[in-house]
């Protein structure tokens, strides 16, 4: 008898084991993409929703030796065909659009001097969004504005309107990537990518006019990038959380974070197992999470999914059905892919 009940309790364990890595992948969909959208030179780094449509950013539009006075290039796909992917209709993304970005030539040469990029992407109304990331000498990175067309498929930019966003420390290859709109104050707020001054860490409030000056606002503590956001209806702030173990040093190893492993056990408790048991784990491992923020007011960040950050730099993301899509930034490179995955929570 006690055999045959251990035995049971074997099975259920399996059972519960097999069911939970079912839920697991069920929770985590990977969104074929066309061949064009899939090419590592496309660098994405930024994603919005506008309508029916969801729009991806690359970093250079494709043709990164032009920089700002060359053809700028992004992408729409159609929401329903993300939806038919993902309920098993289709198999890969079946059409997507191209826009041509217009006016980017004409922005000041203090804003194109320093230019290194695109690096996230944000619609309020008919206004599109979009950040500029500077060298890592640069004292400043730089929003601008422009006017979307989706008749003509274009966006056109004003290049007289930009505002200037002050670098509050010196990290490598760190900008101001995670930029989203708030509803109820009708705000845009811009994080830095590096979050981890223990002496405090600032966003900015931006009026979307983009005639006034950013104003400074405290945001939480955060180990590791945060390279996109998206906020829901009711005012949550969504974002990607990401460590690529190449950053060690630049993010976890500097003037600000000095190893730190103790005390990220203890703030995300979902890594405290693999520290445990590797203390060096983060100097050889990638890790990906989405964390929510209530409101901008709040300070603490919460998790909400971890997935799974090899190969992956992870760089941009919007709310969707009943989770988030985020998408790749392959950074022209074989050591890594262009992905476009669902993610429920």
């Amino acid at each position: 008898m006690k055999f045959y009940m251990s035995l049971r309790i074997v099975l259920v364990f399996l059972w519960l084991l097999a069911s939970l890595a079912t839920h697991a992948q069920s929770k985590f969909k990977v969104i074929p993409l066309p061949l064009k959208l899939n090419d590592v030179n496309q660098e994405f780094s930024g994603m919005a929703r506008l309508g029916d449509r969801i729009y991806i950013l690359p970093q250079y539009g494709y043709h990164k030796e032009t920089a700002l006075d060359g053809e700028f290039e992004m992408y729409s796909i159609k929401a329903d065909s993300i939806s038919r992917v993902l309920a098993g209709a289709d198999t890969v993304i079946t059409a997507y659009r191209t826009l041509k970005v217009r006016g980017l030539e004409k922005l000041p040469a203090e804003v194109k001097q320093m230019y290194q990029g695109f690096e996230t992407l944000t619609f309020v109304g008919q206004y599109a969004y979009i950040a500029i990331e500077t060298a890592d000498i640069a004292a400043n990175c730089y929003l601008i504005r422009g006017v979307v067309d989706t008749a003509n498929n274009e966006i056109l930019i004003d290049a007289q309107r930009y505002v200037t966003l002050v670098r509050p420390s010196y990290i490598s290859n760190a900008g101001f990537e995670s930029i989203t709109w708030l509803p109820k104050e009708d705000k845009l707020i811009a994080f830095y990518e590096f979050n981890a001054d223990a002496k405090g860490n600032f966003a900015y409030l931006i009026d979307t006019s983009l005639t006034q000056l950013p104003k400074k606002v405290k945001t939480p503590f955060l180990y590791f990038r945060n390279t996109d956001a998206a906020t829901a209806a009711d005012g949550s702030i969504y974002a990607i959380n990401y460590h690529w173990d190449g950053d060690y040093d630049k993010y976890l190893n500097n003037n600000f974070v000095n190893n730190p492993e103790r005390d990220i056990k203890h703030a995300i408790p979902s890594l405290k197992s693999k520290l445990d048991h590797d203390p060096q784990y983060l100097k050889g491992n990638t890790f990906a999470r989405i964390i929510r923020l209530k409101n901008y007011r709040k300070n603490k960040w919460q998790e909400v999914a971890v997935f799974d950050g090899f190969k992956n730099n992870w760089e941009g993301v919007t709310l969707f059905n009943k989770g988030a899509l985020v998408i790749t930034d392959a950074n022209r490179s074989s050591k890594q892919v262009t992905q476009l995955v669902y993610i429920e929570f």
